[in-house]
């Protein structure tokens, strides 16, 4: 058990700096503050976290996941927490070969998720802005692996794993090696799909998403 530091209120709704992700992606879980952060394209770079106001809280088993995916100039990701106790992000990285983006420490409450943005002017009270950090995803095909540690290569630095479009892509063998993704199988998709809409992630594989339009 190690002791962390959470915003006590959590946003109602999520914002991507104009733009709404519920336009075109749903999710279960609540958008949590962001941490202000710079971050690099590379592991291996130092992280700088500016703290806001907060209290103190214990954390203990924590499950870490991709949530909810916009794709676009205006797109999103979510990284969430599907587990029974609070978690720090802490040394958690989000992998989109050839970018590497370190989240800032910031406390997940069970069934909240922190939100990345990639648009220009996304709004840091709301997000974690990340325009030039990670790359513009498209519905066409794609892929993001979720890690522990900057050890990309490795199963068992995986957290979680999501492919769509082709069945194969830079980070698809260690997610089929960690468990995270079936081999051979992807979410179907085509230049139409707006986003990903995440659902029951119990199972891994595309039966836990689904493509959205309009």
């Amino acid at each position: 058990m190690r002791v962390a530091v959470i915003v006590v209120a959590l946003l109602l709704a999520s914002c991507t700096g104009g733009a709404d992700p519920d336009a075109s992606s749903t999710s279960t879980l609540e958008p949590a503050p962001p941490v202000s952060t710079t971050s690099s394209l590379a592991p291996g770079d130092e992280t700088t976290v500016t703290e806001p106001t907060s209290t103190t809280i214990v954390t203990g088993n924590a499950r870490f996941i991709i949530g909810s995916i916009v794709f676009g100039d205006q797109g999103t990701i979510e990284v969430g927490n599907l587990g029974p106790d609070a978690g720090d992000l802490s040394g958690v990285w989000i992998a989109i070969d050839p970018y590497y983006l370190e989240l800032p420490s910031t406390v997940l409450a069970p069934g909240t998720a922190l939100i990345v943005s990639i648009a220009e002017d996304a709004d840091p009270t709301l997000v974690l802005p990340a325009a030039g950090l990670l790359p513009t995803l498209t519905g066409a095909s794609g892929e993001i692996g979720l890690y522990r540690s900057g050890i990309f290569g490795s199963p068992d630095a995986m957290l979680d794993y999501v492919q769509w479009g082709t069945t194969e892509h830079v980070r698809t063998s260690v997610a089929v090696a960690a468990g995270l993704w079936p081999e051979g199988e992807t979410i179907p998709t085509d230049g139409s799909a707006t986003g990903l809409a995440v659902g029951d992630r119990e199972e891994p594989g595309p039966g836990g998403w689904t493509p959205t339009t309009g």
